[in-house]
C-alpha cells in the first residue's frame, strides 16, 4: 500500500478500530515511512488529549454562558429592511381613507328624497322601447347519419400498410 491508502487507515489504527490485515499493513508501512509515523504520533496525541477532556464534567452554567455566542456565530441577526418611507405612505393613505369616509357619510346624511316634480320629469323625459323577443332557432326534425366508405380488407385484418419515409442514396449506403 502507498502513503495515501495508509493515511486513510492511520486514524482507525490509532483508535484501535482497524482490521487485523489493515493493522499489519499500517505497522509495516510506518516502520519504513517517517512522514506516516509522525502523522500516527499526532493521531495518538490528539486521541489522548480528547480522552483527558472526557474525564471531568463541565461546571454548571457553562452551556448558558457559551450558547449566546454560538447562536450569534451560527445564526447572525439579519438587518431589518429599511421601510421608513413606508410609514409616511401609510400615514397619508390613512388620512385619505378617513377623508373619504367622512365625505361619504356627509353625502348620505344630506340626501333628500326626490320631489314629485323631479319624478315626473325623469319618467316623462324619454319613451322606453322594448325590443321584440327573439325566437329560438329551429332544428331539423330528423337527423340523418352520414355513411362512410367501407374499410379495405387490409384494415379489417389488422395489418396496415405504412409507406417508408426514408430515401436511400444511389450508392446504396446509408449515411448515419
Amino acid at each position: 500500500m502507498g502513503c495515501e491508502e495508509i493515511r486513510d487507515l492511520l486514524a482507525l489504527y490509532a483508535g484501535g478500530e482497524s482490521y487485523e490485515n489493515e493493522r499489519a499493513a499500517v505497522e509495516a508501512h510506518v516502520a519504513v515511512c517517517a512522514a506516516c509515523a509522525r502523522e500516527l504520533d499526532q493521531y495518538r496525541e490528539v486521541r489522548a488529549n480528547l480522552a483527558s477532556l472526557r474525564e471531568g464534567s463541565a461546571p454548571p452554567g457553562t452551556f448558558k454562558s457559551i450558547w449566546p455566542a454560538v447562536r450569534m456565530d451560527r445564526f447572525p441577526a439579519k438587518p431589518a429592511p429599511n421601510l421608513a418611507w413606508m410609514d409616511s405612505v401609510l400615514r397619508y393613505a390613512a388620512v385619505v381613507m378617513v377623508g373619504l369616509a367622512i365625505g361619504i357619510i356627509v353625502h348620505v346624511a344630506q340626501r333628500r328624497p326626490a320631489s314629485p316634480e323631479t319624478l315626473k320629469a325623469t319618467t316623462a323625459a324619454a319613451p322606453v322601447t322594448i325590443p321584440a323577443p327573439v325566437q329560438p332557432a329551429t332544428m331539423p326534425r330528423m337527423i340523418v347519419p352520414v355513411r362512410r366508405a367501407p374499410a379495405s380488407s387490409l384494415e379489417l385484418d389488422g395489418t396496415y400498410y405504412l409507406p417508408r419515409v426514408e430515401s436511400i442514396p444511389e450508392d446504396r449506403s446509408k449515411d448515419y
